[in-house]
């Protein structure tokens, strides 16, 4: 039988958190069977690898940023065709998937703009990479430490968590993307670079999504463990 709704972990035995047990009851459940194939396609073999994939190894090509990302995203492709294949057996194992899919994605296109700053526009200072990561981890702190604030107030209780539109998303991001390749012929490179690193900060930051499954899993563990 197709799960057409996600499963619910019963949360009643909430002991030693600060979580709101309505919250968390909301916040803990599977993602349903029927979508997880479509989602991991989607996120890896056509989300991930065209928005690192061709960056990477577009001119000029530069060894360092492909050894840094290419074994991650082999890891992802074959992890995605293996939940592609059993998605039923992996329904759990999903979430941790989405999970380091998001810390891949956000680490990745925060290395892209480097390749973009220091490739495409000859920075050769060190406190721009220092300085972008430093503010990239401050901003995933707050998104992290906003998101647990939220499950731990009452006020929060009822609000029901929404799967990001990923293909909507996607398209968008496409266009501009294209867009912005396709404005070579009318504006400088290095503004269309500039353009390309602004737009793959955003990503950076939307993608932060995707690493709260990291706690997500964890949760549903633990309470797994303890049936």
């Amino acid at each position: 039988m197709t799960h057409h709704h996600r499963t619910q972990i019963d949360v009643q035995d909430l002991k030693g958190s600060n979580y709101n047990r309505k919250a968390l009851q909301e916040y803990l459940t599977l993602y349903p069977v029927n979508g997880i194939r479509l989602n991991a396609g989607i996120l890896v073999l056509f989300f991930l690898n065209l928005f690192l994939v061709i960056p990477v190894l577009s001119v000029p090509y530069q060894p360092l940023y492909a050894y840094i990302l290419i074994p991650p995203l082999i890891v992802m492709n074959v992890w995605a065709l293996a939940i592609i294949a059993i998605p039923r057996k992996l329904q759990l194992n999903y979430i941790l998937f989405r999970g380091v899919f998001g810390i891949i994605c956000s680490v990745g296109f925060m290395v892209v703009i480097q390749k973009f700053a220091y490739s495409g526009l000859g920075l050769t200072t060190p406190w721009y990479a220092v300085g972008s990561f430093a503010i990239y981890g401050f901003a995933l702190y707050q998104y992290v430490r906003t998101h647990i604030r939220k499950l731990e107030s009452p006020q929060k209780a009822n609000q029901s968590r929404s799967d990001m539109p990923m293909v909507t998303l996607t398209v968008l991001i496409g266009l501009g993307y294209l867009l912005a390749n396709l404005s070579f012929m009318l504006i400088s490179e290095e503004t269309v670079t500039i353009v390309l690193m602004c737009v793959y900060a955003l990503l950076a930051v939307i993608v932060f999504h995707f690493i709260l499954e990291l706690h997500r899993y964890y949760w549903l563990r633990v309470f797994l463990v303890k049936r």
